[in-house]
């Protein structure tokens, strides 16, 4: 790899170097492997014990590349580097070590590794900007001179200029990967519209067959499929088969086959052609037929029953599915099975799937019981004693003792440096809501772990609470100690984390409070550094920010936000305005929508995206939601009493998703409808997709009961996630309401025309009806009356109002 050419040879014509290097870029796939060949070709001209190339173009140079004889660990940063050293002198240079000896001891540069005998940097420039740099040196022996750099002077624009191409191309790659998966989850949502749909067709088993294997050749190979179904007597058929190698196998009686132990197993089931040698040896299973070398399986499962099995299988790629295949297959066995299920024994299905319920539920209510009190003893641990139970780090209470040390030591020794990092962790609330709680705990010890080992021992790491951590740096030489540690601690938390196979990433927001002599409690540079985080987090987590003065207003301004909100709830500053529902094919009115306003005693009526999201994250809106759902309760059932043509017209709600972490949700629902006289049939409670992703077990239970006492359901701006499609067959919605942003595109957009066509097929499948909300123009009515869409609302049929002038509306409308 490394060149120990003598001092002086001929060095070839740049430019037949240059197109040497243009080839490189060509044939290279990616910056990693043109910056390797690039390596190799310089070796074979010049002495290379060392090769660093980095990117300039942000505000930190960026290691491209870096192999190194001696030393052959990468430096994290380069600051006060060589690298640096070029980029602050603006030109192509050689030092030797005499002259970096020199820089060392004025404290102008820190070395990474063994000092070298001679290096040569050289700038790239693009259209007269730094760009690049190319650095090498030797450690003995030999020394670079001023013929060898202006050689390399000469090829540095071509580097540049294939660094710039390479960039670009990984551009354009990324962007065309975006759309390729755009596409394939448009493809995905058809597929299950249209799965679903044909659970609801009475063809011939045989032929439900083939449309289900046709469906499924749309998002997976799907040239080897078998369906195989096992009888009381213990008999497997294969009703359908499709294989290119083997023939349809003959009925034959359960034994001890490679489908009859995913039979055996709770789930579906992906195997290589070694896990299944593997299965061999251990006697699990016996050999018959081809051997594949990819095989993905799934159990029919219905009502307490193992019904049989379906199964892909390729017999000459191993990595043909994965765990998207896994998921999706395991979507269309659930279907295959109901289908199976039902046309079996449609009456023992449903005593057996209300012991099911009775049993799902008894389960819940002992989790429920048992992670309450697990959370009780393990807060009382961590109140009593000094260290988070989870983490092993030090808590809240040890590390407001060592910030209290450290003022006072600040206060005696003006020139002792200090600093406190605020970190929070990006995307842990998703993470821990889809992935589960286990995976949650096992990030957090993962984040404590990699904290740790960026930390000096002096240094204290202490976990906070949830997500949030707490770093104190001590005895800095200056300031920017802090920044460089917290830079540091960014970059190895942006890297993944595995956990359970699963490549996860989180990230972190962090704010710094430089210590000085202002600072006279911990509480006070607590709350300086949470700012700062706090500003970090709205600028998208990229980098940690230093706190200042102007931050602290900004807080000051949210908390008075948060204040005048609270003030808004005990005052009954707010107002409900009612925005009607109509019937598209009859202009019948349905309905009515209750949509709160603020009534800000400075600043007029605000609209609900002025507070919503400060009240979800102070969970005022808990709060704000029971107050709407009385006062639209009380209001709707006083206008029924008067204008009895009322009582087929319904009121909707909306609910945020706190309400699903609230036990005692049904009991305010059901209390509300007690005091207020309003028939339960009269009320529409309007939920989000994301209230479903963040508690989809909880919701589906407090739904289902919701249900059965007669509350309709809706699902509010549907379409804008696929998270809750897979399990949108179990929920008991009444309607699902189209997210506006697909109506405001629907004649610019095919995509978004195709997506209202999917989820107007879905909900005709499951037997739901649909609202369009923000209907805006004519054009936009008349095309969801022929696509067949039963509701809608906006502004063209009718703006929200408040109450009295609803009264006023009411009167007009019913009065004959």
């Amino acid at each position: 790899m490394f060149s120990e050419l003598e001092h002086g040879v001929a060095l070839p014509p740049s430019e037949e170097v240059a197109d040497a290097i243009d080839q490189i870029a060509k044939e290279a796939a990616d910056v990693k492997g043109f910056c390797q060949s690039l390596q190799l070709l310089l070796s074979r001209h010049l002495p290379v014990d060392s090769l660093t190339l980095a990117d300039l173009v942000g505000p930190q140079p960026q290691l491209l590349w870096y192999q190194d004889r001696r030393t052959p660990t990468a430096p994290t940063s380069l600051a006060d580097s060589l690298t640096h050293t070029l980029l602050r002198h603006g030109r192509s240079m050689i030092l030797h070590q005499m002259e970096i000896s020199g820089l060392l001891s004025r404290r102008q540069l820190r070395l990474h590794g063994t000092m070298p005998h001679s290096w040569a940097g050289i700038l790239i420039q693009v259209a007269g900007q730094p760009y690049a740099s190319l650095a090498m040196q030797v450690y003995e022996g030999q020394r670079y001179d001023n013929r060898q750099l202006r050689w390399l002077d000469q090829i540095a624009p071509t580097v540049g200029r294939a660094l710039l191409q390479l960039n670009q191309r990984q551009q354009q790659q990324a962007q065309a990967r975006v759309v390729r998966q755009q596409a394939q989850a448009e493809q995905t949502l058809k597929v299950m519209c249209d799965i679903t749909e044909l659970c609801q067709s009475d063809a011939p088993l045989d032929q439900l067959y083939q449309d289900f294997h046709r469906l499924l050749a749309q998002l997976m190979p799907a040239s080897n499929c078998f369906i195989a179904l096992l009888d009381d007597e213990q008999t497997l058929h294969f009703p359908f088969c499709l294989d290119q190698l083997e023939q349809r196998p003959s009925s034959r009686q359960a034994g001890r086959g490679l489908t009859e132990y995913l039979l055996r197993q709770p789930g579906a089931l992906l195997l290589t052609e070694s896990q299944i040698s593997e299965l061999l040896q251990l006697g699990e299973i016996e050999a018959s037929g081809q051997r594949a070398q990819c095989w993905l399986g799934a159990p029919l499962h219905y009502a307490g029953q193992t019904l049989g099995a379906v199964v892909l299988q390729d017999y000459r790629d191993s990595q043909t599915y994965g765990e998207e295949q896994l998921s999706l297959f395991r979507y269309l066995a659930h279907h295959i099975a109901n289908v199976i299920g039902t046309r079996r024994a449609q009456t023992q299905l449903a005593q057996n799937q209300q012991a099911l319920e009775q049993a799902v539920l008894a389960r819940t209510a002992e989790l429920e019981r048992e992670i309450h009190e697990r959370r009780r003893v393990e807060t009382q641990l961590r109140h009593d004693t000094l260290h988070d139970d989870l983490t092993g780090l030090p808590n809240r209470a040890m590390i407001m003792q060592r910030l209290y040390q450290v003022l006072s030591i600040k206060a005696r020794q003006d020139d002792f440096n200090y600093a406190l990092l605020y970190l929070d962790l990006n995307r842990f609330k998703v993470i821990n809501d889809s992935l589960g709680h286990l995976t949650g705990d096992t990030l957090l010890s993962q984040v404590a772990k990699r904290l740790s080992d960026c930390l000096r021992g002096s240094d204290t790491v202490a976990r906070l609470g949830g997500d949030e951590f707490a770093i104190l740096l001590d005895h800095l030489q200056c300031n920017d100690d802090a920044i460089q540690t917290a830079r540091r601690i960014h970059a190895v938390l942006t890297k993944p984390f595995y956990i359970d196979g699963e490549e996860i990433y989180s990230g972190a927001s962090i704010g710094i409070a430089l210590g000085d002599v202002s600072y006279q409690e911990p509480s006070e540079l607590l709350r300086d550094a949470d700012v700062a985080m706090y500003r970090a987090k709205q600028g998208s987590g990229s980098a940690p920010v230093v706190f200042d003065a102007s931050m602290r207003d900004a807080a000051q301004y949210r908390m008075k936000l948060e204040n005048e909100l609270q003030r808004a709830l005990e005052l009954q500053q707010f107002e409900v305005h009612y925005q009607p529902v109509w019937r598209l094919d009859s202009q019948q009115l349905i309905g009515f929508e209750a949509l709160v306003r603020w009534r800000h005693p400075e600043r007029g009526l605000l609209p609900p995206g002025d507070f919503i999201e400060v009240m979800e994250e102070t969970r005022q809106i808990l709060a704000l939601d029971r107050w709407v759902l009385d006062q639209s309760c009380q209001q709707f059932a006083r206008w029924q009493e008067k204008y009895p043509r009322l009582q087929r017209v319904g009121i909707s709600v909306n609910l945020s998703s706190e309400w699903f972490n609230r036990n005692d949700a049904l009991d305010i629902i059901m209390q509300t409808l007690k005091d207020t006289g309003l028939p339960a049939q009269a009320l529409l409670l309007e939920i989000t997709e994301r209230s479903l992703m963040h508690h989809p077990e909880q919701a589906a239970q407090i739904l289902g009961q919701l249900r059965r006492m007669g509350i309709r359901l809706m699902m509010d701006d549907f379409g804008t996630g696929y998270s809750s499609l897979s399990y949108l067959h179990r929920l008991p919605l009444d309607v699902v309401k189209i997210d506006r942003s697909f109506i405001a595109r629907m004649h610019q957009d095919a995509r978004a025309e195709a997506v209202i066509e999917a989820i107007l097929r879905l909900a005709q499948a499951l037997g739901m009806k649909v609202n369009a909300e923000g209907i805006d123009n004519k054009e936009q009515v008349q095309r969801l009356q022929a696509m067949g869409c039963h509701y809608g609302q906006g502004y063209l049929l009718g703006r929200p109002l408040p109450a009295e002038a609803v009264s006023d509306f009411l009167a007009g409308k019913l009065s004959g």
